[in-house]
């Protein structure tokens, strides 16, 4: 048993350290020794190596992010306790995390504006076997599970594709859907994201699939690595066609 704390940025997982091994009602419960990485390649390499209990994540790192060493170790360890530690509140990042924990695993997601009291709570929270979320996120996941406005995942590879500037046919080609199917679920991703149809409205100032962009981005849905992933499989599997 042991705790893991991955970040690349040294104060950050010295600021960490001491808040876990000085706060009083972790004394007896954070599991011993606390071992050290500073990406994500060696998060995935540390926890194969000592199996801990609970592992701390920067979302954001060098060589492979947070989200991709979780599933990996999680993938190895699926009961680990895992905290995701983010200056981000984007829902993007809580799909992503939500697509690797196994459906029974304990995960934490902290804000790094976190008090100390806050990550304390989580530590404890994920240890027990609960799962802990920000409140500052605590909107983003309820717009998650509101069937009305979460987008569901047909629909979230539609805004993908438009989001890389792909065509109807392109994407219906990509997808083997008919275009007819690709412009039904378009249509259906602007009426989530709150942008009318061409028939509810005669205001030609704004572009859907532009405007589709825009908006996503605002509601952090998208963001450049996510889209810079999507691109990198797209290449893959062109290549292997070849």
């Amino acid at each position: 048993m042991s705790t893991l704390i991955v970040d690349d940025e040294e104060r950050d997982r010295t600021w960490l350290k001491n808040l876990l091994t000085t706060s009083p009602s972790l004394q007896g419960e954070l599991p011993q020794p606390i071992h050290e990485g500073q990406d994500g390649s060696q998060a995935v390499e540390l926890a194969t190596k000592h199996h801990p209990k609970l592992v701390f994540l920067d979302i954001k790192m060098p060589n492979l992010s947070g989200i991709k060493a979780a599933e990996q170790i999680l993938k190895l360890l699926p009961d680990t306790g895992v905290i995701m530690l983010s200056n981000f509140s984007d829902e993007v990042y809580v799909r992503q995390l939500w697509k690797v924990v196994p459906p029974n695993g304990v995960f934490g997601y902290v804000l790094k504006s976190a008090s100390d009291e806050q990550v304390v709570e989580a530590a404890k929270a994920v240890l027990s076997g609960d799962c802990w979320i920000h409140p500052g996120i605590a909107r983003v996941i309820q717009r998650t599970q509101n069937r009305a406005t979460s987008l569901t995942p047909a629909e979230y590879e539609a805004l993908v594709c438009i989001a890389l500037g792909m065509t109807d046919h392109a994407i219906a080609k990509k997808l083997y859907l008919t275009e007819k199917a690709v412009q039904s679920r378009l249509k259906s991703l602007y009426a989530k994201l709150g942008i009318p149809g061409r028939s509810e409205s005669h205001d030609t100032e704004f572009n859907q699939r532009c405007r589709a962009v825009y908006v996503s981005t605002r509601r952090g849905l998208i963001n450049q690595s996510e889209l810079d992933d999507w691109e990198a499989k797209m290449q893959e599997s062109k290549a292997d066609v070849k």
